[in-house]
């Protein structure tokens, strides 16, 4: 897993370069205006700063979930060709230090069986059809609430979002008093208005982005989940024929 993070930490830094390299050099695409990203952020206030980091911790779980929801890494072809030889042979200590020496999903599930049979011989198949099912069940859990940071990520920027609207109106309409200039009255009301407009696009922008990505990742976990229940079952399947 460390080296999981590693590899995670090294694509982000690279997309976080990318992007900041882009920012620094064009400009705000909006029509009429010639505003960096920076610039927008700045004039967003403290709310955009707020959006830049979940933007950043939903970039963050993208690169992380590219890396950890594949087939590689929840059901390695090495690991399955093993673990069958060693079912194929009925060795239940060979599979048990097989799928103790790798950290994949399918590896626990089919370890979880592994062990069942070693602390009993005489297990049966309902026992460890059982076994196989409550880890299965936990794996796919943690997969889920894995992606579910995401779906996080898309609600809580747009709220982000709305918590800077709020705070521009009020920095708008506040400067609206008749014992300020007109000219501070103008300012503070362009700022304010500037404010708001700025950290809701920033935080819608954020929050659909994030909210379409997550689905994406729904259907490729429903896919690799079925898959994996397949891999295991073909393992445990041949196991139980040779016992």
């Amino acid at each position: 897993m460390s080296a999981l993070l590693r590899r995670t930490v090294g694509c982000l830094a690279f997309a976080v370069f990318t992007v900041s390299a882009f920012a620094a050099e064009a400009p705000a695409a909006a029509k009429g205006a010639n505003l960096t990203l920076a610039e927008i952020i700045g004039k967003g206030g403290a709310p955009m700063w707020g959006i830049v980091v979940l933007s950043f911790v939903g970039l963050f779980l993208i690169v992380y979930y590219l890396l950890s929801i594949r087939s590689g890494a929840l059901y390695p072809k090495a690991f399955l060709r093993q673990a069958e030889d060693a079912a194929a042979a009925g060795d239940a200590e060979a599979l048990r230090v097989i799928c103790s020496e790798n950290e994949s999903a399918a590896a626990r599930i089919i370890g979880a069986a592994a062990e069942h049979v070693v602390g009993d011989a005489s297990a049966s198949y309902a026992a460890i059809h059982d076994a196989v099912e409550d880890e299965g069940a936990r794996q796919a859990g943690i997969l889920w609430q894995r992606i579910q940071y995401l779906m996080d990520v898309a609600i809580v920027a747009p709220m982000v979002g709305l918590f800077g609207t709020v705070l521009g109106m009020m920095t708008a309409f506040g400067g609206i008093d008749d014992t300020v200039s007109i000219i501070d009255k103008t300012r503070a009301l362009t700022g304010g208005v500037g404010q708001a407009m700025y950290t809701t696009a920033g935080g819608l922008v954020v929050g659909i982005t994030a909210m379409v990505v997550h689905s994406i990742f729904r259907g490729w976990v429903h896919r690799h989940i079925g898959r994996l229940e397949l891999a295991c079952s073909r393992v445990i399947r041949r196991f139980v024929s040779q016992g």
